[in-house]
Formats: C-alpha cells, sequence, structure tokens
C-alpha cells in the first residue's frame, strides 16, 4: 500500500493547529470540543448533539467503564477525554502532537472542573513514554488514520496496554479493490489536505493488528450514521474556500493546511458516495 505523501510528526501537529480556527468557526469547536465526524440517529437533536453522540456510541460500541485506565491516543483539545472521565468515571490520559492543543485540552478540562481524573500530554502514539502495562484502554477516534500501515500504532499499543486490554476506535477505512485514476485523484486530494498519507483497508488493519497481538471483538460499518456530517462539510467547505482565497490575496504565504483544508472538507464527501472509503468503529482486543 504505497502513500502518495508522507507527513511527519511535525506536519501534523501542524495540520491541526494551522486548521483550528476553521474548526472553531465551522464545527461548533470552542463549545463541543469536537474535531470528528458527528453520529446521527433517531437519538440525535441537532448538529452539536450528534458530535456528542459520536463519543456517547463509541464509548458504548468498546464497553468502556468507571476506573478503567484509558489513553486517548490523539486527544485533540481534550473534548473526548473530558467525556470519558465526565461521564463514564475513567482515568485519562490524552495525548497529542500538537504542544497548542495540549494547552488548549487542559484549559477545557479546567473549565469543565473534571481535571482530577484526566491529564494531557505532548506525545506521539507510536513512541509513548508510558511504562509496560500501563492501560486497560486505548481510544483512538479518527486519530489512527494518520498511520496508514498501522505497524507503529499496534506496537506501541501491545506495549504499554495490560493484558486483555482493548483498543476502540473510530477509522476512516478505504476501499480494498483498486482505484480508477480519477478517483484516486480525488481521494488524495482530500486526504493530502488533512495531512493523511493514505488510509489502511480493513484487512490490512486486521492483519496487522494480529501481527502485533490484538484480535478483532467486533467491526460496525456506520456510513449512514456519519453521511450527514459529511455532506454538511462538503457544503461548508465552498464558504470557506473562499474564505481562504480572500485570505491568501493578503498573506500569500499562508501555509498549506490553512490553505488547502476546504478541500479536504469538499473531497471526502464525493470520496464517501462512490464508495472509496467507509467509516468504522473497531474494537479490539490484546490477546
Amino acid at each position: 500500500m504505497e502513500p502518495k505523501k508522507t507527513f511527519s510528526p511535525a506536519d501534523i501537529a501542524e495540520y491541526y493547529e494551522r486548521t483550528e480556527v476553521h474548526y472553531r468557526r465551522g464545527w461548533d469547536l470552542s463549545h463541543s470540543l469536537a474535531m470528528h465526524y458527528g453520529y446521527w440517529d433517531k437519538k440525535t437533536e441537532g448538529f452539536r448533539h450528534s458530535l456528542h453522540r459520536m463519543n456517547e456510541v463509541l464509548s458504548s460500541f468498546g464497553q468502556l467503564k468507571a476506573g478503567e485506565k484509558v489513553l486517548d491516543a490523539g486527544c485533540g483539545v481534550g473534548g473526548s477525554s473530558i467525556f470519558l472521565a465526565e461521564e463514564i468515571g475513567c482515568e485519562v490520559t490524552g495525548i497529542t502532537l500538537s504542544a497548542q492543543q495540549v494547552e488548549r485540552a487542559k484549559a477545557n478540562a479546567l473549565a469543565a472542573g473534571i481535571k482530577e481524573r484526566l491529564q494531557f500530554q505532548q506525545a506521539d502514539y507510536t513512541a509513548t513514554p508510558f511504562a509496560d502495562n500501563s492501560f486497560d484502554v486505548i481510544w483512538a477516534l479518527e486519530s489512527a488514520v494518520h498511520d496508514p500501515e498501522k505497524q507503529g500504532f499496534f506496537s506501541e499499543a501491545n506495549r504499554i496496554l495490560r493484558p486483555k486490554g482493548r483498543i476502540i476506535m473510530g477509522e476512516y477505512i478505504k476501499m480494498s479493490a483498486p482505484m480508477k485514476p480519477r478517483d484516486q485523484k480525488l481521494f488524495h486530494r482530500w486526504l493530502d489536505a488533512w495531512a493523511i498519507a493514505n488510509l489502511s483497508t480493513l484487512p490490512h488493519l486486521t492483519a496487522v493488528a494480529r501481527e502485533h497481538g490484538f484480535d478483532a471483538l467486533e467491526i460496525r460499518e456506520i456510513n449512514l450514521q456519519i453521511r450527514k456530517s459529511s455532506w454538511r462539510m462538503y457544503y461548508g467547505s465552498f464558504f470557506l474556500g473562499v474564505l481562504s482565497a480572500g485570505y491568501r490575496l493578503y498573506n500569500p504565504k499562508v501555509s498549506f493546511f490553512a490553505d488547502n483544508h476546504y478541500k479536504g472538507l469538499r473531497y471526502q464527501y464525493p470520496a464517501l458516495r462512490r464508495g472509496l472509503w467507509s467509516y468504522y468503529l473497531i474494537s479490539l482486543v490484546k490477546t
């Protein structure tokens, strides 16, 4: 599986730092603290609630329990970590490549009054500073996508998880069949704008997981439940594209990610409609 580009940890951190303002203006980041797709079902009461529902559904899917020690691998500004500590009662450590996000997450936890069961630090989930057998659960909501081959992610997960520890993922999954050239171009125009080199196929992900000592407990496709979020991103991209063009006129040295973020929002939706990728919830256990 050959990626079109590679992105370093510094590139990925830059993506999140340069595009944070877009999430604040268009994705309710200041209130929901979410940088992920929303989950839409009969219980969902609107866009803001859809972001909360994703945390509810993934934690229920993963059967998280009060008192479990959880690593939020790719914690963003702390939204899921705060949810897990506050509403489930987990002891959560959130890690991110971005120093800026660490500070945002700490401030958000302080504002939520939940700092006792919660900590944040800058770290790479493929090479963490934690001791062996430190956690019961690794939570990876739209974060393991930045390691398309998954070798580093699963290797480190095996080391830091306790026996029978679990990985709970919300993951973009690439179709297994070869893509036509025009589909490949569309697919990577989306991924490049989001600092993602490529996506794993489901057979690849589960095979690498087995190599590193993990068996699948449950795998669930939720394309129908995230489709409305995908559609919202698509239509929002046209407004963001206009803003980006205007900003570029006065700031010609604008960063690649700030300038191209709207392209990711725009192209992920037609890529989903063409069946080039799917959204899965994945639960794995350390054997």
